[in-house]
Order: structure tokens, then sequence, then C-alpha cells
């Protein structure tokens, strides 16, 4: 006969892999909801490294495969977009508008893309800045006159309009 405080060989066996399964199953669960945070809050490249270690738990699993599939994608687009944020702001420095291409290289650089050429060109743009005179303010012109008195045009001969 069997002794009652003896167990099954065959069932002690499988309890330490059937535990140690929802241990794995329930840490790739939770590497997937990190992951998903780290890919809502547009960290895509964390998100890839998070769902990468899932895999290292489970190389079949298809969630962690899709969503690296998927911030890949996304990703790249992000990178797109830089570029494209990069290669407008250069544009606009050659084409003369100084606080365009400022604003889209410091896009460019908070998004990722391409640093060095940008970085290059706002340093660029804060030499230039620095070297300009600061503007004057226009002085409005006084009621009748078309033009303020400093910038009323010269008549033939040297004389000025006075109205």
């Amino acid at each position: 006969m069997s002794d009652p405080l003896r167990t099954n060989p065959t069932t002690d066996l499988n309890a330490p892999s059937m535990n140690g399964d929802a241990e794995r199953d329930a840490k790739i669960e939770s590497l997937l909801l990190s992951g998903l945070d780290h890919y809502f809050s547009s960290d895509y490249a964390q998100a890839i490294d998070v769902w990468t270690r899932a895999l290292f738990l489970d190389r079949q699993h298809a969630r962690a495969r899709a969503y690296i599939e998927r911030a890949r994608g996304a990703l790249a687009e992000q990178q797109r977009e830089s570029e494209e944020l990069l290669h407008n702001g250069v544009a606009a420095f050659e084409r003369g508008e100084i606080e365009a291409a400022r604003r889209l290289l410091n896009v460019a650089v908070h998004r990722g893309g391409a640093h060095e050429v940008a970085l290059a060109f706002l340093t660029r743009i804060d030499r230039i800045s620095a070297a300009a005179p600061v503007a004057s303010v226009p002085i409005a012109a006084p009621a009748g006159l078309p033009f303020p008195p400093s910038v009323v045009p010269a008549l033939p001969g040297g004389s000025r309009w006075a109205g």
C-alpha cells in the first residue's frame, strides 16, 4: 500500500516547472506593460529594449515581436521627421530666415536627429545673432506724414519733403 504522506513523484517534478512557467509569464507580462509605457511616451528605443528582454524569456512570444516591429516603424518615422526638420532648418538658414531656422533646428535636435549638423548650424545662428546690431524701434509717423521724419525720402536736389 502507498504511504499517505508520500506524494506522487510525477506531480512533484511538474510543480516547480508549472510554478516557473507562471513566474516567467508574469515577468513577460510585466515587461510588455513596461514597454508600452515607454512606447506611449515616444521613447521607442527604450520600449524595444524592454520588449527584447521579454523575447529572451520566450523567443516565440508573438506580442513582443509585434510590439518591437511597431516600435521600430515608429522610430524610423521619428527619424525621417527629424531629418526633414533638419533639412528645412538648413534651407531656412540659407535663405536668411534665421529665426525660422533656429526653431526648426531646435525641434530637430529635440526629436533626436542629426545632432552634429543641427548643433553646428545653431552655433552659427548664435554667432550671427550676437554679432548683429540691436534693431532700432521704428518711429511712428506724425499725423499727416506718410513716413517717419527719419525716413522721409529725399527729393531731387537734396531737399526733403516735410508735408
